[in-house]
């Protein structure tokens, strides 16, 4: 059996079918999770690493087609694979999946057609940043900086204040914080010393429109963060700062 090396997301609405291939590629080697629509596939997605998904095309809700754009979209350097019984040539091509098979397939030309997709990957390093919590009380710059993250290929997780946080720090993994500095409640020199107290390694990047760069500078190196910058920044200055403090190419390029 070969190292579990990646995590594969099957999306599939028949129960059986689903569940086979699940036990199918555990048992060959991969790390394999399943979801039965599109729907429950983004929320995996959003959740999880997921390194490569298999996708029936015909299900009910977000199908094989739509849930392929939005991949795209949203997670571009991901690879999917499409199975189906249905799908004519010309909608498989219109789609450009990354492969596909037809149904019924061998698990053998499953097996390959995995291989040679993953092959153009270069393999993922599990030190590098997926996950990125934004910290903003304003909700307009929390979601923008959110999306902005997830066309970047990173996994946003937005929240609007210290308190809440912490209580996602505490209940799931996080890669890096971006945080504001100025919040009502706890700031964001507070909350950036709770974090260092607990996870001293954890990256977290301070932004703020109300002090100077230097004062706050000053400040941010006072409390030990991994970087700083002054509103308003371009999206391109945020994720510079991800790459340096990262140890790895960022995820857009695995």
């Amino acid at each position: 059996m070969r190292d579990p090396k990646a995590n594969i997301l099957v999306v599939e609405d028949d129960t059986h079918l689903r569940e086979l291939l699940i036990d199918t590629l555990d048992a060959i080697g991969y790390r394999t999770s399943g979801a039965s629509d599109g729907v429950e596939a983004l929320q995996k997605l959003g959740e999880e690493k997921i390194d490569l998904v298999i996708s029936d095309i015909k299900m009910p809700g977000i199908d094989g087609v739509a849930l392929l754009k939005k991949v795209r979209r949203y997670y571009p350097a991901l690879p999917v694979l499409f199975i189906t019984g249905v799908a004519s040539p010309e909608i498989i091509g219109r789609a450009s999946p990354d492969g596909f098979l037809a149904k019924p397939f061998r698990i053998s030309h499953l097996e390959e057609l995995i291989e040679d997709t993953l092959m153009g990957k270069p393999e993922n390093i599990a030190e590098q940043i997926h996950k990125v919590m934004v910290v903003d009380d304003n909700d307009l710059f929390r979601e923008m900086l959110a999306d902005a993250l997830r066309y970047a290929d990173y996994v946003p997780l937005a929240v609007s204040s210290g308190d809440e946080a912490l209580k996602e720090l505490e209940h799931g993994k996080v890669d890096a914080v971006i945080a504001d500095i100025k919040m009502p409640g706890m700031d964001g020199l507070t909350l950036l010393k709770k974090i260092k107290e607990k996870s001293p390694q954890m990256p977290v990047i301070l932004i703020t429109a109300f002090l100077s760069q230097d004062e706050a500078g000053r400040k941010a190196g006072f409390t030990k963060a991994d970087g700083f910058l002054q509103k308003p920044f371009e999206v391109g200055e945020i994720l510079d700062i991800l790459r340096q403090i990262t140890p790895t190419p960022a995820r857009r390029n695995s």
